[in-house]
């Protein structure tokens, strides 16, 4: 009786070691080429890509904004171009731009009249399905991120460099309709001070299939 256990035993864990085997076998077969990936398909970078208007407003300041989405390099990647304007700003946020970013006067008159841009790239991971991100702009900041998308929401992590450096930040993106995006971020500075941003964009046309 204590032999057939044992042979019992052996068969059930030779029966799983199998199991386990074939199932890394097949998930090694069903992995995305990183040779040659197919372009992105999927259903939010097909709805994101179009142009965008909207406004926002945070800790620095109220603004407009425009944005352009398209797909780049043979459809590996999302290219976002986008640009704005200050339109307002208070005189307590200008003092918390000379308290938490050490901006001189100077700073403030330049950058209350130039457009600021921004350049956003991103694709997605073909080990983890991550979204990975990279982001430059005309304050010279650079920061990459990483995150993912559930349902109408991407939640993405930045950290910072360049004048941006030591900073890190969690942008939530979410699709409100078909025409309708909002974003937050909330960003921790250096110094360990919180600022934070919110706006809202609308497509500028209207494509026939999203």
């Amino acid at each position: 009786m204590k032999r057939l256990s044992i042979i019992l035993l052996v068969v059930m864990l030779s029966l799983t070691s199998c199991a386990k085997i074939k199932e890394k076998e097949m998930a090694k077969e069903s992995r995305p080429s990183s040779f040659q990936p197919k372009p992105l398909d999927d259903k939010w970078s097909r709805w994101i890509v179009d142009e965008w208007e909207g406004s926002g407003e945070s800790d620095a300041g109220a603004g407009k904004g425009r944005a352009k989405i398209e797909f780049g390099l043979n459809g590996q990647f999302l290219i976002i171009k986008g640009e704005g304007e200050i339109t307002e700003m208070t005189d307590e946020q200008i003092q918390y731009l000379k308290e938490t970013m050490h901006a001189s006067d100077e700073d403030i008159e330049r950058f209350q009249s130039s457009t600021f841009k921004e350049l956003q790239i991103h694709t997605i991971d073909l080990e983890t399905g991550e979204v990975i991100g990279y982001l430059f702009d005309s304050l010279r900041c650079i920061a990459e991120g990483r995150g993912r998308r559930e349902g109408n929401k991407e939640t993405m992590e930045w950290k910072w460099s360049g004048t941006g450096k030591g900073a890190s930040s969690i942008r939530i993106t979410e699709k409100v309709s078909d025409n309708k995006i909002t974003v937050t971020e909330k960003y921790t500075l250096p110094d360990g001070s919180i600022m934070e941003d919110k706006g809202e964009m609308t497509r500028r046309k209207i494509t026939t299939e999203k």
